[in-house]
Order: C-alpha cells, then sequence, then structure tokens
C-alpha cells in the first residue's frame, strides 16, 4: 500500500449516477464551431455552462459509438500486418431527454424546429400555425435578457408568455436564424405569413419572467442580442414536421457529473441527426409513465487546430484533488 496519503487509488474510479448534456449553434455558413476548452472551462458549475453552450437538461441511456474503420497493409509470404491506418471517420452518439423544449425538440427530430405562433382567432387552422398577430417592434435599449417595447404593446404580452425575437423576412434565402440556424431555404418563402417566417423558426426564444413599465424581463438569455428592427411574437407550441429537409446541426458537450472521482467531458463539435425523431417510453407506477425524445447523433469531423489531425470527439478527464494519476 502506497504510504502517499495524496495518492488514493480509490478515487481514480469516477463513480457517476447521470449524464448532464449542454448544446451550441454551429455557424452553418463558415463550418465554425464554439470550443469547450478544458483548461479555462472544464470544471464550469453545471448550472451555469460556459457561453454559448445551452443546458439541455440530465440525460438517460448515454451511448457513445465509434465506426471508424481501421484497415492494415500486409506485405510478405506471411501476410503480416506492417501498416496500421484508419478510414471513414465515424462515431455515432444516442441518448434519451427526459425534459422537452425547443432545442431538445429540435435535437432528437433532426429537423426544421417551428415556433406556433398566437394568431388571429379568425385565421384558418393549419398544422403548424395559421396567421399570427402582428410582432411588436424592438426598441433601442434592449438586451439578451430584456426588450424594450412601446407602452402600447407592452400590454399584449403576460407573465409567462415565451416569445420569438427576430427579424422580419424580406425574401433571403440560404440560412436564417438569429444566433442559430433555423432553417435553410434555396428560394423565396412566398406562402403564408411571410414577413413572421424567421420568427416561425428562430431559437432566439425566452419566457417572459417579469415586467417593468417599459420592458419585458427575460428567464435565459436569448442566443443572440435583440436589435431594433427585430419583431416580438408570443409562441403557444413547438412543432416539427418528419420528412422535412433541413438538418440541424449543434456542438454538443456531454458532462458525467461525479459523486466520487473525477469530471468526464465528451466535446463534440459538430453533431448532425443520424435517425428520424422517436420518444422512448419509461414507466413509473402505473399508470404513469415518462415520455422521453430519444436522440440519436452522427459526430462530423472537424480539424484539431494545435496540428491539423481529424478529430470527431474529444475526450477530457480531470482527477479528483487527490486521486493518483
Amino acid at each position: 500500500m502506497s504510504s502517499n496519503p495524496y495518492a488514493k487509488r480509490s478515487q481514480m474510479t469516477p463513480a457517476a449516477r447521470a449524464v448532464r448534456a449542454y448544446a451550441a449553434p454551429v455557424d452553418r455558413v463558415t463550418g465554425s464551431f464554439p470550443a469547450f476548452d478544458p483548461a479555462g472551462q472544464g470544471q464550469f458549475d453545471l448550472d451555469a455552462p460556459p457561453p454559448p453552450f445551452v443546458d439541455l437538461g440530465w440525460v438517460e441511456n448515454f451511448h457513445r459509438t465509434a465506426l471508424t474503420k481501421y484497415e492494415a497493409l500486409r506485405t510478405g509470404p506471411a501476410a503480416n500486418i506492417t501498416v496500421q491506418y484508419r478510414t471513414q471517420p465515424e462515431a455515432r452518439l444516442e441518448f434519451d431527454l427526459p425534459s422537452w423544449g425547443k432545442l431538445q425538440l429540435a435535437l432528437s427530430g433532426g429537423t426544421q424546429q417551428m415556433n406556433v405562433l398566437a394568431e388571429i382567432p379568425t385565421t384558418m387552422p393549419e398544422p403548424s400555425g395559421g396567421t399570427p398577430l402582428p410582432a411588436a417592434p424592438v426598441q433601442s435599449g434592449s438586451t439578451q435578457t430584456e426588450i424594450v417595447l412601446t407602452t402600447d404593446q407592452l400590454s399584449n404580452f403576460n407573465l409567462g408568455d415565451i416569445v420569438a425575437v427576430d427579424v422580419d423576412y424580406t425574401g433571403a434565402i440560404g440560412y436564417l436564424g438569429s444566433g442559430a440556424p433555423g432553417t435553410y431555404l434555396l428560394s423565396p418563402v412566398t406562402i403564408g405569413s411571410v414577413i413572421d417566417f424567421v420568427r416561425r423558426i428562430t431559437f432566439n426564444i425566452s419566457r417572459v419572467s417579469a415586467k417593468t413599465s417599459s420592458s419585458l424581463l427575460l428567464a435565459e438569455p436569448l442566443i443572440a442580442v435583440p436589435a431594433t428592427g427585430m419583431g416580438v411574437q408570443k409562441v403557444v407550441a413547438f412543432v416539427d414536421r418528419e420528412g422535412s429537409s433541413f438538418f440541424q446541426e449543434w456542438s454538443g458537450l456531454f458532462v458525467v457529473a461525479p459523486d466520487s472521482g473525477g469530471r468526464s467531458c465528451f466535446f463534440y463539435p459538430r453533431l448532425q441527426p443520424a435517425a428520424s425523431g422517436c420518444e422512448t417510453r419509461q414507466e413509473f407506477a402505473a399508470p404513469l409513465f415518462n415520455h422521453m425524445l430519444h436522440v440519436s447523433l452522427h459526430a462530423l469531423p472537424t480539424a484539431d487546430s494545435n496540428d491539423g489531425e481529424t478529430v470527431l470527439c474529444y475526450r477530457s478527464y480531470f482527477p479528483a484533488p487527490t486521486a493518483a494519476v
């Protein structure tokens, strides 16, 4: 047995009960992603992830699969292995999300995730929402946690409302959505409530937690800073459509939070859906059950800035303070 009191072998075994998940948007135009730096960010408070990562909550049935192929070059009469190399780098990731929210639904469905906007009472029924109530213009002085509105517009929103904050649609194509792409258009939208289209697909949403005489205070920061020229609309639900053409892409960070031992972090710079959305059922005491969102993702390769190597995932381990190394 070691006489060194700081070399505790028992603390080399990271025991944990759950995995915490976080996601951050990828710039789809440039392919750039937010880096998770183990040196500067590794020991963050799990309830306060480093920006721009968004908390997805605890996950169940977290499972990683490496699918990269290993090949060998054989030479000589005995066909001895002389060189090994990797081809077709690929990795899969699957887990279940007990918590439901817009980003959770987007990751599990994998397609375009839409906001159902509060609509005019006389509008014709539509599966993704009918003609919405007009947007309230964002006023100067707004921030990611406070939206300044005119007095007459402020009265249209109540505590607890979910709001979408984004620009009017003016015929643009390509990736749309402030802070995180919500869709990709090959041609301009010309049907429906066209001016509200970006707010239908934006991830720039939050819930109203309080009101002042001139503004809405938000429970969570918006992922993009609201600016004059943007509009605010009430969201009553989220909807996605199996079969649509858009692929979600996010960076993923998964933390095995230890009950004893060290912390493990798995950082995937780029993740895209590997299967259509589905749900899993977790039984409680009958007749209650939990309807969890099942997520299946492909890891896309990136290049490490330190040496140019192809990378699918970074695994970081932070030993317990007194553990042997």
